[in-house]
Order: C-alpha cells, then sequence, then structure tokens
C-alpha cells in the first residue's frame, strides 16, 4: 500500500487524480493506523514542497493537497502541530499561487491551534504581486479580519496605482458596509469620500465600483443619522449618483441606475426634477455637499435636472430597463412623481427591447398597486396597444396592470374592454387571462359595467332557434364580464338580468379555469345558480350541459336543486347579499392563504440565511414548520406537503451555501457530514419533483434551480470531481429548463444565466472539475429562490403500510434458507397507474431486495386504492434472528436521473412514499 502510494502521489508529470481519492479515502477511514497517515502527511508534504520545481505541475494540485491537509487535522489532530508548520512554510513561498495561497490560508484557519489570520493576510496582501493582491482583496470575505482593520485596508487600496486592485478595494467597501454596525463615523464619511473621488477615474471598472461603493457607504451613513437630517442625507447621496447618469461608460449608467432605485428617502422636488430639462425655482439656489467635478465639491440641486430622460432615451436598452427598474422604486415615494412617471412611460411602450418594454409594464404594475397608477384616455388608447404584443409574456403583464387601474368615466371602461376582446381574437390562447382580466375589470368599474351591457344585451342573448352558442370570443367576452355584476353589487338585487347567469353556465368549465385562483368550479355553478334563480331561457339545455360537467356527482345536482328551492334561497339571501364572489370563497381558501403567507416569509430571509445567521433563521423556520403543521386541512394536503418540503430544501441548502461557499470554512466541513447534508438535500428534491401531481411549470422551474444548486456543491466535494455523473446531470437539468422557459411561460433567472455560462466553460472529456472546482461555485452567489404559490390545485402521492400481529416481542417464524412472505395492508393516494412502484426490503442496511407492485392486479381507482399483499424475501440469513425494514417507494423515472444499480429493483433513483416500518422474524423450531 505505502509503495503504491509513494508512486502516485510524488510529485510527477505522470500524477494521477485516482492516488489522491484513495488516500482520500484512507484519511477519513477510522480504521486507518497512525503509521499510514504518517506516511500520507509525509508524503503529500514533500509533494506540495516540490511543486515549483517542476513546471509541468497540475496549477491545482496544491488546492487538492491542502484539502486533505485540513481533513489530516480533523480527523488526526495530534497531526496538527506538523500541518501548521508545513502549511505556514507553502504559504510564505513567494513563487505560490494566489489559488494556493488562498488554499494555505484557509486550510490554516480551521485549525485548533491559536492561528493569527489577520496578520498572515497582512502580510500576503502587501505583496508586490498584482494577482496576489487582485484575489485576496476580491475574496476578503474568507478571513477573519476585524471590520475596523479591513474598512482601514480597503481604503488604504483604493490608492492603488492598479485599477483592478482599486476596484477590488472599492467593490470590499460597498460588500463590508452592507454587513457591518457604525462604530465610527467619521472613518465610513472617509471611506464615502474617497469613493465619490474615484467617480470620477479614468478607468470604467473602478467607475462602477465607486458607484456601487457611493451607495453602499452613503446609505450606511444616512441609517445612522437622526430623523431630522436623513432626508438631507439621502437628498445628497441621489444628487451625488444622479451627477453619474451621462457617464460615457454602459456598465456605469446601469450602476448608477441600479443603484438609484435603492435609495429610499427622496425629497419630492427632487424627484421632479430628475423629469424636467430646467431646474425648478426650488432647486436654483440650493447645494449638497458632494463633488460635481474633479474641482467643485458642492453638488447643485439641479444636477438631477432630465436624470431619468437621459436614462429612458439611452441609446442602450440595458440602460433604458435599468432607468425603468430604478423608477419602480421611487414611484411609490410621490404620487406627484408618479403622475410625472406614466407619461414618459408610455413612450417606452414602444421601445425594440422586449426587456425594456417588460420592465416598463412591471414598473406600472408596482405603481398599480399602491394606488399611484393614474391613467387619462390617451395614455389608455396607448396602453392597449400592448395587449396586441407579439410576446406572450408581455401581454400577461399588460393584462395585470388593467385589473389594477382606475378607470374613471365610461368611455375608457369600453376602450379597456374593447382592447382585452381585440386581445383575444388575435390570440385564442389568451382565453383564460382574458376572462380572468374582464372579470376583475367589470367588479372594479360596476359603476359603467350595467350601462355597456345594456347596450350589448342583445349580442347576449340566445339566437332566434334558442341555442346557446358562444363561439364567438366577443359574445363570450361580454357574458363573462356581465357575470362579474353581483360580486361588485351591494344591493339585494341586480341589474343584470338574471338570466344572464343562466347562459353563463353554457362557459362553465372556461370560466372556472380563468377563475381558478378565486374559485372551483362547483362552488362557481352553485354561485351561477343561485344568481340565475333558475330563470332559464331552457331548463333541458342547462342540465345538458350540467351532465357534461366533469366531476358534477350526484351532490353537487343536489345542492343546486337545493340551492334553487325558495325558502333556501330566501335563506342564502338575507346572509350573503352583502357579500361578493370573494368573500364567498375566503373560507374555502383561508389555508392556501396561510401557506402562501409563510412561503413568503421563508423567502424574506433567505438573505439573513445566506450570511451565515444560522441560529436566528432556523428558530425562525421551525416556527414556520409548526404553523403548517397545525393546518389539519386534507383537502390541501398537497400544498402542506410541498411547502414543508421546500422549507427544508431551502434550510438544507442555506446551511451548506453558509458553509462551502459564503464563509471561509470551505475545508472545515468534515467529509461524512457533507455527504450526509447532500444526501439530505437530494432526497428532499426528489421528493418535491417526484411526489406531486399538479406542479406547475413555474413550480417544476423553481425545484429544477434547487437541484442545480445541490449539483453544485455537490462537484464540490473531492471524490466528486472525478464522477462525470453529476455534470451530466446538470446539463439535462439545464435543458429541462432552457425547454420551459422557450414555451413562455416563465423566463430564466441571474443563476441560471451564470451556470450556463460556467458550463460552456467546461471540457468534460479532460476532467475540467477537478482541475478548477469553483467554475461553478461562483455562480452560486446569484442564486435566490423563486417564490412559491400554491394554487390549491396539488396532491400528493402517498402510500400507507401496515401488518398486525408483529413486534418485538411477537416475532414471524423463519426458516434460514428459505423465503419467507410478509403479508401487508397497504393503501395508497394519489398514484395514477403510469407509474412504477416498489416494496423496498432492507436487512441491516447491508443487503436491499426490491417487490414490484403491478397496478394491472390492483383494484380501486386513482384517488384511493386499498388492498393487501404478500411481499417474499428471499434471501433470509444465517442467525437465530433477524428484522427487515419495508417501505413502499415510487421509482423516479426522469432521463436526468442518476441509474439506480440494483439487481432485479428499478433502474432509476426511488422516492420514498411511507415512513419505514421495522418487520421481526425468529428461527422456527424444527
Amino acid at each position: 500500500m505505502e509503495h503504491h502510494l509513494r508512486r502516485n502521489l510524488e510529485t510527477n508529470e505522470n500524477i494521477r487524480p485516482q492516488a489522491l481519492l484513495q488516500a482520500l479515502s484512507l484519511i477519513v477511514n477510522p480504521s486507518t493506523s497512525d503509521s499510514t497517515l504518517s506516511f500520507i502527511l509525509k508524503t503529500l508534504t514533500l509533494s506540495l514542497k516540490n511543486l515549483d520545481n517542476n513546471p509541468n505541475t497540475n496549477p491545482f494540485l496544491s488546492h487538492h493537497i491542502l484539502h486533505l491537509f485540513s481533513l489530516l487535522s480533523h480527523h488526526r489532530p495530534h497531526l496538527s502541530h506538523n500541518l501548521i508548520s508545513t502549511v505556514r512554510e507553502f504559504s510564505l513561498i513567494p513563487s505560490t499561487s494566489t489559488r494556493s495561497l488562498a488554499d494555505a490560508l484557509a486550510c490554516l484557519s480551521i485549525s485548533d491551534i491559536n492561528v493569527n489570520d489577520e496578520s498572515i493576510f497582512l502580510s500576503l496582501v502587501l505583496r508586490p504581486c498584482i494577482s496576489v493582491r487582485h484575489w485576496l482583496l476580491f475574496n476578503v470575505s474568507k478571513f477573519d479580519i476585524r471590520p475596523s482593520v479591513l474598512l482601514t485596508v480597503l481604503l488604504g487600496f483604493t490608492k492603488d496605482p492598479y485599477p483592478y486592485i482599486r476596484g477590488a478595494a472599492l467593490d470590499g467597501l460597498a460588500d463590508l458596509c452592507k454587513c457591518i454596525v457604525v462604530e465610527d463615523e467619521s472613518l465610513i464619511h472617509g471611506c464615502y469620500l474617497r469613493a465619490v473621488e474615484l467617480l470620477f477615474d479614468s478607468e470604467d471598472s473602478v467607475r462602477c465600483s465607486a458607484v456601487r461603493a457611493v451607495s453602499a457607504c452613503g446609505q450606511l451613513i444616512v441609517a445612522s443619522k437622526q430623523e431630522r437630517s436623513k432626508r438631507d442625507r439621502s437628498d445628497a447621496l441621489f444628487l451625488q449618483l444622479c451627477s453619474m447618469v451621462r457617464d460615457m461608460s454602459v456598465k456605469v449608467r446601469i450602476e448608477v441606475f441600479s443603484a438609484l432605485g435603492k435609495i429610499e428617502i427622496v425629497s419630492e422636488y427632487i424627484l421632479l426634477q430628475t423629469l424636467s430639462k430646467k431646474a425648478s425655482s426650488a432647486t436654483k439656489e440650493m447645494n449638497f455637499p458632494g463633488q460635481y467635478a474633479e474641482k467643485i465639491f458642492r453638488i447643485p440641486a439641479s444636477s438631477a435636472s432630465f436624470a431619468f430622460l437621459h436614462g429612458l432615451e439611452d441609446e442602450f436598452s440595458e440602460v433604458r430597463e435599468s432607468a425603468c427598474r430604478a423608477l419602480q422604486t421611487l414611484a411609490i415615494l410621490s404620487a406627484d412623481f408618479s403622475h410625472e412617471v406614466v407619461n414618459f412611460l408610455m413612450d417606452v411602450l414602444n421601445d425594440d427591447s422586449t426587456a425594456v418594454r417588460l420592465q416598463a409594464l412591471d414598473t406600472m404594475h408596482h405603481m398599480a398597486m399602491v394606488g399611484h397608477l393614474k391613467m387619462q384616455q390617451a395614455h389608455l388608447h396607448m396602453f392597449l396597444g400592448i395587449l396586441l404584443d407579439s410576446h406572450s409574456l408581455i401581454r400577461c403583464t399588460a393584462r395585470k396592470v388593467l385589473k389594477l387601474t382606475e378607470l374613471p368615466s365610461l368611455a375608457m371602461f369600453k376602450m379597456c374592454v374593447d382592447g382585452l376582446i381585440r386581445d383575444f381574437e388575435l390570440y385564442p390562447q389568451d382565453e383564460t387571462e382574458v376572462f380572468s382580466a374582464l372579470f376583475v375589470v367589470g367588479q372594479n368599474n360596476r359603476n359603467f359595467l350595467v350601462s355597456l351591457i345594456n347596450e350589448v344585451s342583445q349580442m347576449i342573448e340566445p339566437s332566434s332557434g334558442g341555442k346557446l352558442g358562444y363561439d364567438n370570443a366577443r359574445k363570450a367576452s361580454y357574458l363573462v364580464l356581465a357575470t362579474s355584476a353581483p360580486v361588485s353589487m351591494k344591493q339585494q338585487t341586480c341589474s343584470i338580468p338574471p338570466r344572464i347567469f343562466s347562459y353563463a353556465v353554457t362557459l362553465l368549465g372556461r370560466i372556472a379555469r380563468s377563475l381558478a385562483e378565486i374559485v372551483d368550479q362547483r362552488t362557481l355553478l352553485a354561485y351561477f345558480s343561485y344568481c340565475s334563480r333558475f330563470t332559464f331561457v331552457s331548463a333541458s339545455e342547462f342540465f345538458k350541459v350540467e351532465e357534461h360537467l366533469e366531476g358534477c356527482d350526484v351532490q353537487l345536482i343536489q345542492r343546486c336543486e337545493a340551492i334553487s328551492n325558495y325558502h333556501i334561497r330566501r335563506k342564502l339571501q338575507l346572509k350573503e347579499a352583502e357579500s361578493s364572489l370573494l368573500d364567498f370563497q375566503v373560507e374555502q381558501n383561508k389555508e392556501i392563504n396561510c401557506v402562501n403567507i409563510i412561503l413568503q416569509v421563508v423567502i424574506d430571509i433567505w438573505p439573513s440565511l445566506k450570511l451565515g445567521l444560522i441560529d436566528e433563521v432556523t428558530r425562525t423556520l421551525r416556527s414556520l414548520k409548526a404553523e403548517l403543521r397545525m393546518i389539519s386541512d386534507n383537502n390541501h394536503r398537497g400544498e402542506l406537503v410541498f411547502a414543508l418540503l421546500y422549507i427544508d430544501a431551502l434550510e438544507r441548502l442555506g446551511h451548506l451555501c453558509s458553509h462551502l461557499m459564503f464563509s471561509k470554512e470551505f475545508y472545515c466541513h468534515e467529509c461524512g457530514k457533507l455527504q450526509c447534508s447532500l444526501g439530505k438535500l437530494d432526497r428532499c428534491l426528489r421528493d418535491m419533483r417526484y411526489k406531486f401531481i399538479g406542479l406547475t411549470k413555474e413550480d417544476n422551474v423553481l425545484i429544477l434551480e434547487l437541484i442545480i444548486a445541490n449539483g453544485i456543491l455537490t462537484l464540490c466535494k473531492m471524490e466528486a470531481c472525478v464522477d462525470e455523473t453529476t455534470l451530466k446531470k446538470l446539463h439535462s437539468v439545464m435543458s429541462c429548463i432552457e425547454h420551459i422557459c422557450g414555451e413562455g411561460s416563465t423566463v430564466s433567472s441571474s443563476f441560471v444565466v451564470e451556470v450556463q455560462k460556467s458550463l460552456s466553460e467546461i471540457d468534460t472529456t479532460s476532467c475540467p472539475i477537478l482541475d478548477n472546482p469553483y467554475l461553478l461555485l461562483k455562480s452560486l452567489e446569484h442564486f435566490t429562490p423563486r417564490k412559491a404559490v400554491s394554487s390549491g390545485n396539488l396532491k400528493c402521492m402517498e402510500a400507507e403500510l401496515h401488518f398486525q400481529g408483529n413486534d418485538f416481542q411477537n416475532p414471524l417464524p423463519f426458516i434460514s434458507g428459505l423465503l419467507v412472505g410478509v403479508s401487508l395492508d397497504i393503501t395508497l393516494h394519489n398514484i395514477p397507474s403510469d407509474n412504477r412502484l416498489w416494496i423496498k426490503m432492507s436487512l441491516e442496511e447491508k443487503l436491499t431486495q426490491f417487490v414490484f407492485l403491478d397496478f394491472h392486479e390492483i383494484e380501486g381507482h386513482n384517488e384511493v386504492r386499498k388492498f393487501t399483499f404478500v411481499a417474499p424475501f428471499y434471501q433470509t440469513p444465517r442467525a437465530n434472528c433477524f428484522s427487515l425494514k419495508i417501505c413502499i417507494v415510487l421509482e423516479c423515472m426522469s432521463d436526468d436521473d442518476q441509474l439506480f444499480r440494483s439487481c432485479g429493483g428499478p433502474n432509476h433513483e426511488v422516492a420514498h412514499l411511507c415512513e419505514e416500518k421495522e418487520v421481526y422474524f425468529s428461527a422456527a423450531v424444527r
């Protein structure tokens, strides 16, 4: 063994990664002798010292050797002294590469011996090597340095003669200002002034970093001020950034508008100045502390003039998009400013760039949500044109804006309805969303609705033959619009003829799909029946349609008949005349609303989890999961189970990210614990992906992004570097996301874009992940979990497993070498027949056997199946007693899943549908 290790671990041109993996397996094995470990340490030390003597050495070999050193330090503390001595000596070699220096510092920082990380960092960062300084400043968060010392160091390096060093120092200041508490305000003020000076640097990259640093330091100063001076300091910061909107660099202008959108306090007269070409009387004589030019150290309030007009009219679409995004937050600060913004956003809706048009619509949607979107008739005429856009996502966002827009006149109401109908006529595939928009617009404008319906009532009426045909898009749209009237009316009677609601039953399925977020089909039918009071033109026609309603059983018919009864109808009128259809459904949707609120809270605390605030976040997540478990609603069990799994997945992913990427402890995570954590996260994500029916495309993208994050963390393990299976799975999952996003229902996140860029740089034929495991890890900085919204339509595939008369004191008899049969009472919930189920039987985790469940031999339907099954176990051990762990698993049928190599069992990974049950056996007396 020692000879084999020496031959493979000695530094030469034929060194192989498999030798390092062999050393890794010996290090983590608790049975490895001290003599073998001493030999490994000695050989690795020799290889590390001789790295620079061979020009053909793999440049990333030192990274893997130092990783093994960190594992040795954890598993064998008595070797720490020798390790520290070797690593310290290696880190001080002048020719040591940047990556090796960082790895050496990380290895030193995880040891139990007192190592002054700060002093070593300072000694290395002052080296003349530019690449060393740049890498250390860029990764300064990995080291344990006091904030006051770090601020001083970064401030000093902003005067470095090399632009990349200045930029890295400024980025470090920006990151530090986002997460520290102000102790010395004068020091923060000095950083702010230095960043302002660098706004006039000759290098574009430095000016970009300076904008970020000015924004971060400025907001920190504003937060430290008393309420009286907060607005003045915030106005000064806003004007300082406005002075850069005309910068020659596109990237700088993008950063400026991004920074402007983060400011939370701005005076209204300054905001209005950004949309005006001339200085107002209120700003002509006003000056604020700042730097307007290289030699002018007071910034006039008039510098804000035309700032956002420059952005919205910029020749580059990225700048226009950034300006629209900034207006999205600033428009909330002032209603008058919002009214002015609308005039300019209407012009942006004609932009050549789809991304710019979409961002302008998103900005208007946010303005409408806070009640700051006021459209005039000329605006509405321009806005309705966007409903005919060829991009489905733009049309969808435009309809969302219309749902929240106030229409002050009947003429504008008619224009809005007509625009939605033209959308439906040109794009029939938009029917569901158009019907939903018509319904909400009718609710919000009940004063104009009756007038319009009276004008078009003849169009809604049946033909002379009495046929209720509503294939015409305009007729169907008017009918949907008419049915929204009682929801808005507070009177006991309605001006809309009740027979209109009887006509609406012919479109029940189509209307129910459009109102799925508000009401289910059963309740909608009962509601229409109540509103129409059964004044049908043809009762037989109605019940003919009713027979074809999907899922309409005897109980629903009885419910409709009961509602038609005079006395019950009178009771409903007294109780519900003052309620809307939304109120009609509130009780049924309160569980879903609770789940959605909890999921939003989980998304909001993700940044804290990523920063490493593990204890505080864990307590919050546990309380949220406890609240979810208190909701005992079987109708929405799928949503509850999915929400619990989603919270578990984010919690595990956050723990892994905080330990493996966002802190200096990359190497201190023990191999066994890392493997266990990744395995648990993988099982959780597998359950989310395969155990639910009714997942939307947005839900699938949400899960796939989590799988990508888990795969990237898996590739950071050394033993996974030479295994291409995980990398191939990443490519497959990325293809799935591209396919879903290509259909236009959702868009790729910045995280997916960054991962795609990293994957494009990887050549899978030459083991590149082993050479540089950080290629994909960097993209995790862009990961932000998507918001999960429960619609109430999820069903969870589950199983129940029972057997009687068996426990530890009453074992089943068996004869060694012969098979035994276990009689199981099985109940399956929501499992379609096209799935593959197996009974998994494990003998002390050493032997696993699978038995296939054939759905053709099982009676029942998809929702619930109950049956008894005798499962045979063939390999009984030569022992007096043993126990089997039994559960039911679902084979995950997917091309991107890793093959599950089991003899006679499933060909893919499996998801557990129930908890494991233990069956006890005792040898029979012969």
